[in-house]
């Protein structure tokens, strides 16, 4: 166990090329809110663990998401189990870098387990976040920073916990792991009880399958123990700061433990002030908060919801990432795209007088849709967004300057609510210009004839469409 980006997805690889050892590859079954554990288990558990994270078929024991050969798998132990005797290993586990902040549940409910930490210094778990960011959009959730800070504190926090009361813990650094890959395994051998296998240092033929595809696993496929390459963007100097310090309070906490000593005591910032911690830890608590509801609505909300909610999402996000216009200054989307801009904001300026004209009695709701569906359509999704805040915050004034003085709670409510409905035709036009995009690009890559006759052929056609179109 360890953090996200901290080289577990190495070190299980590694471990899982030994004859004995049958781990999972983040199953993630018991990173659930535990108040609901007993209630999971009930239902059609394993077909929504499938649906979640494709735990079942990664790990080839399911084929085509049907769950037929599972119906004695009751709980994840069964699946460890099953999983280990197909590959003939008598010691199984999973490996999750999520579990750290549940080391005391775990420990509770496997009392004789095997607990393997694996510390990375936090400066580069986190450059290495970023970087995985630039192509995965998990990596660039907000609060990274906090979940990291959360998450090793837990792991400082319960790892002594369970340390001093007897549970068998084996720690490992990156850098050993990297530097001396052999005599670690070797030494994780000798906790697990097993003969050191050889073949757990060739990763020429090791089995990847269950380990997510993704640009940020690249470098472990290539099946050479090594160092990821560095971020091509330095983090800010601030936050190296900040992780410095916290990175100063885990090396004491840990010292003391462990004997980790990521750097040398004479060179170590002052650790963060309790102000500090508490902010991190607080906004990590939240952050971790909304992915155990998350989870929590994976595995009790009907799977038809789940399924349309995933497709939609999936089609809002196909576009990403954003054309080169996204990216582009205002400044410049305004020199190229003014004509559209003007006349998208004196549409919203008229109705917005027309509306006050008017009064209530009159609506123009379907006014306010069009200048923010127009500028996502055609200039960009930010252009969009800047008009749906604009027109939800001066249609609301209405109700605040109004004879009857709405409560100034129900004004900002409805500015949300117009917001979220102006915001979805704004999400909706710019997927339709990704789409248009998309389009073009592939018209304007399509192969042409290289036989004479052939293009002859094309051009009567593209003649005759054109005259059939005029």
């Amino acid at each position: 166990m360890g953090t996200v980006r901290s080289g577990t997805s190495l070190l299980y690889t590694l471990l899982n090329q030994h004859p004995e050892i049958g781990l999972m590859f983040e199953l993630d079954a018991w990173d659930f809110p535990e108040p609901l554990q007993n209630l999971r288990f009930s239902g059609n558990w394993l077909e929504r663990q499938e649906f979640y994270n494709n735990a079942l078929s990664r790990h080839r024991l399911i084929l085509g998401h049907s769950v037929r050969g599972l119906e004695k798998a009751r709980t994840p132990d069964d699946l460890y189990r099953i999983f280990s005797e197909g590959k003939g290993a008598s010691f199984w586990g999973e490996k999750s870098p999520f579990y750290g902040v549940r080391l005391r549940k775990l420990a509770q409910r496997y009392p004789n387990c095997s607990i393997i930490l694996l510390w990375r210094d936090p400066v580069e778990t986190y450059r290495s976040i970023v970087q995985a960011g630039q192509s995965c959009r998990f990596f660039r959730r907000p609060g990274m920073f906090s979940r990291l800070v959360r998450h090793n504190e837990q792991i400082a926090q319960q790892a002594g916990e369970l340390r001093r009361a007897g549970v068998r813990i084996h720690p490992i650094t990156y850098g050993a792991l990297i530097d001396q890959t052999e005599e670690v395994c070797r030494e994780t051998c000798q906790f697990l009880g097993v003969a050191f296998a050889p073949g757990m240092l060739d990763l020429a033929d090791a089995d990847f399958s269950s380990i997510y595809n993704g640009a940020h696993h690249e470098h472990l496929r290539r099946g050479i123990v090594t160092r990821s390459p560095t971020a091509s963007r330095p983090l800010p100097a601030a936050t190296v700061a900040r992780l410095e310090r916290f990175r100063s309070r885990w090396d004491r906490l840990n010292a003391d433990l462990f004997g980790w000593q990521t750097v040398p005591a004479p060179v170590r910032r002052p650790e963060p002030a309790f102000v500090e911690r508490c902010f991190y830890n607080i906004a990590g608590a939240v952050f971790c908060g909304g992915d155990n509801m998350k989870r929590s609505l994976f595995e009790f909300l009907p799977l038809p919801w789940l399924r349309t909610y995933r497709q939609t999402k999936a089609w809002f996000l196909a576009g990403r990432p954003q054309p080169e216009t996204e990216a582009v200054s205002f400044t410049r989307q305004f020199r190229t795209h003014w004509i559209t801009i003007i006349a998208s904001y004196a549409l919203l300026a008229g109705t917005v007088a027309a509306d006050w004209l008017s009064g209530p009695a009159i609506s123009m709701g379907p006014f306010y849709l069009m200048p923010p569906g127009i500028l996502a359509l055609i200039v960009s999704r930010r252009w969009g967004t800047v008009a749906a805040i604009l027109a939800a915050v001066v249609r609301s004034l209405f109700e605040a300057w109004a004879p009857t003085h709405a409560n100034v709670g129900i004004v900002l409510w409805n500015a949300l609510m117009r917001f979220i409905v102006l915001q979805f035709v704004v999400l909706l036009a710019a997927r339709v210009r990704c789409e248009l995009g998309a389009t073009e690009v592939k018209k304007s890559e399509a192969p042409v004839p290289s036989d004479p006759a052939a293009k002859l052929a094309a051009a009567a056609k593209k003649s005759t469409r054109s005259l059939k179109t005029c």
